[in-house]
Order: C-alpha cells, then sequence, then structure tokens
C-alpha cells in the first residue's frame, strides 16, 4: 500500500541536495497548509432617475422610480486552494557529521514534493476595484430648449396736461423654462413622435418611404423616443467589481469562516468591514478511519521525517440561507501529521 507524501522544504535545503546528490549538516523543512483563495465577481447596478420623473404620471400616465439607487448583487465565485509553508510547523534534520541519503529525498519528490522557492505559489494578490464612469445619457437631452421667451405687461408714467398717467407698456424677455414646463414640452413630443410612427407605419402621410427609408425613419423616431422617455423613466448602467479573498482553515476550532461581506452599497467588502452583511464558509469534514489509525509514535527512531496526510472537507459558500458555491478540498492542517525514519551515509 502506497502512501502520497506531501511536504514543503525551503529553498535553501532543495538546492543543496540537488547539487551535490547527498545533503550535508542539517536540512530544514516546514510542513504544508491549504489556503483558499476566492476570486469573486459583484455585478452592479447603478440606477439614475430621470430629471422629469415627479411628473411622469401626470404627463404620461406612468409611474416612474424618482430617487438615484445603487445595488450590488453576486454573480460568481471561484474557489482555489492553493499550498502554503507553515511555518507553525517548522521541523530540522540534524546529521552531524554524516550525510543524508538523497535517495529518501528524491523518492519523496517524485511522490509529490511541493517546494516553495519564494512566495505563496507564485501567486500575487489582485485587488481590482470598479472605475465607474456615469454615461451621461441626460445631458444635452431636450424636446426643446431650454429657454423661452414671454411677454409680460409694464408700465411707465407720462404727463399729459400736467397730470401723471400710468402707460400700459408690453416687453417681451427670454426666462427660463420651469422642469414642469420642460418636462411637459418633452411628454407632447413624444406624443408626437408616437403619432409620426404610425402614420407612417400606416401610411396615412403625405410623404412616401420605400424599401430601407421607411426602416429608418422609423427606427430614428423609436430612438429620438427612447432618449425622450429616458428623461421621465431614467435609466441604469452596469459594472463589474472583481475581488479577491483568503481564508486558512485552523485545527481545533469551529470550521465556520466569514469570507467576505458584500454591502448594497459599497459593494464586496474584506471580512473585518461589519458594514456588509456577511457571507460563510462553512466546512463539512469527511470521516477518514485509515488516516486516523496512524499514529507519530508507530515509526521508532532518532532520524524522522514528518509529513501531513490531508483532511478532505466539502466546503460551502452561503450568504444567509443561499448557497453560493460548494467544493471539495484537501486540508493538510486539519489531517494528520505521521514520520518515517530518515536513512545516514557515514
Amino acid at each position: 500500500m502506497y502512501r502520497k507524501i506531501f511536504l514543503t522544504i525551503s529553498a535553501l535545503a532543495v538546492s543543496v541536495f540537488m547539487a551535490g546528490g547527498k545533503t550535508p549538516g542539517k536540512i530544514f523543512y516546514t510542513l504544508p497548509s491549504t489556503t483558499v483563495s476566492m476570486e469573486v465577481e459583484a455585478l452592479c447596478e447603478n440606477f439614475h432617475a430621470g430629471p422629469y420623473a415627479a411628473y411622469a404620471m401626470k404627463y404620461l400616465g406612468i409611474d416612474a422610480r424618482q430617487q438615484d439607487q445603487k445595488t450590488y448583487t453576486l454573480r460568481n465565485i471561484r474557489l482555489v486552494p492553493r499550498i502554503e509553508a507553515d511555518f507553525s510547523e517548522t521541523y530540522e534534520i540534524s546529521s552531524g557529521s554524516s550525510t543524508i541519503d538523497a535517495a529518501d529525498m528524491l523518492k519523496l519528490t517524485s511522490q509529490g514534493l511541493i517546494s516553495i522557492p519564494g512566495d505563496f505559489d507564485g501567486r500575487t494578490e489582485v485587488w481590482r476595484f470598479p472605475s465607474y464612469k456615469d454615461s451621461g445619457r441626460f445631458n444635452e437631452t431636450a424636446a426643446d430648449g431650454n429657454f423661452s421667451s414671454e411677454t409680460v405687461e409694464l408700465y411707465r408714467m407720462e404727463e399729459r396736461d400736467g397730470v401723471y398717467e400710468r402707460i400700459s407698456v408690453q416687453q417681451t424677455q427670454v426666462v427660463a423654462k420651469s422642469l414642469e414646463k420642460k418636462a411637459a414640452e418633452t411628454a407632447a413630443a413624444i406624443f408626437r413622435l408616437r403619432e409620426k410612427r404610425e402614420q407612417i407605419v400606416t401610411g396615412d402621410t403625405d410623404a412616401t418611404f420605400d424599401g430601407e427609408a421607411l426602416g429608418a425613419a422609423v427606427a430614428e423616431i423609436t430612438r429620438l423616443e427612447e432618449q425622450y422617455m429616458t428623461l421621465f423613466l431614467g435609466y441604469t448602467d452596469y459594472s463589474v467589481q472583481r475581488m479577491n479573498f483568503d481564508f486558512t482553515p485552523q485545527p481545533g476550532k469551529e470550521q465556520v469562516y466569514v469570507a467576505f461581506r458584500i454591502s448594497d452599497n459599497e459593494g464586496l467588502l474584506p471580512s473585518d468591514n461589519v458594514s456588509g452583511r456577511p457571507v460563510v464558509a462553512m466546512l463539512e469534514l469527511e470521516k477518514n478511519t485509515a488516516a486516523e489509525s496512524f499514529s507519530p509514535d508507530e515509526v521508532k527512531g532518532d532520524m524522522l521525517l514528518y509529513y501531513r496526510i490531508p483532511a478532505v472537507a466539502t466546503v460551502k459558500i452561503v450568504d444567509g440561507t443561499s448557497l453560493l458555491a460548494q467544493s471539495r478540498i484537501q486540508f493538510y492542517q486539519l489531517g494528520k501529521t505521521v514520520s518515517m525514519p530518515v536513512r545516514l551515509l557515514r
């Protein structure tokens, strides 16, 4: 019966025994640990209320949302187990004047020895935040101008036969339109566009449209109608937020961890930011009677090489009562630590 042995050895030890075939003096090595890296995506929906939303019912007979709103929804979660050195489990093999037979080390390498020459698995953390930019659909969108002319009646005093009389004088001046007046004009333009489109489609018009011209005219009228309707109904921008989160299970603890948090206003947040609701990682360990039967003392001798038999757990990512992701992962730190003898050459 073969056991698959996984070890983590420092870069210095690896380079020594690989260069000479034998490793003199001391070897320091650490046992492996499993960290779960989560690649999370959230969809951001940013709603912009139309400037004429308050008048949508009055002039169009429709109910429109009148408040801006931003919401985040989890779209994708990917669980990636990564192996890294557990420096709390560092061991030393001291051979003194003797040398350690490199055949044992090479045998372990062929069975899955894990070497970490630098950072964790060569992995780099990437924290990406969305760079949001408003599409500005309301800019320069109006059925008519922003100004109108109105006639006001003014009075001036004139002297006639020694008596001052008030004379009426009409004067035209340019004033800014009120928001409601612009909403009324835009609604009227929408109804005119709908009427014109119906006339073109039914042929009830003096103009003649043939072939592609008919489709182009209807498409342009529809585009203008939709553009004006956004002033009442508003529009929604979409963006994607991507972030990485890690958690490392610890032995002897309840295997429930706050993996990260999510907020409707701020999106994805780290686990220690309590402004968002928690997304929880739950581990359900599987029974492994064969591994549990091993004892660290079953191998006798002064020169021992320790390694870990990993435990298998089902990892569930839960948001409230909703299961978001599930995967079976091996965790070395939750498994069994056993040993094997090391041969010395004199």
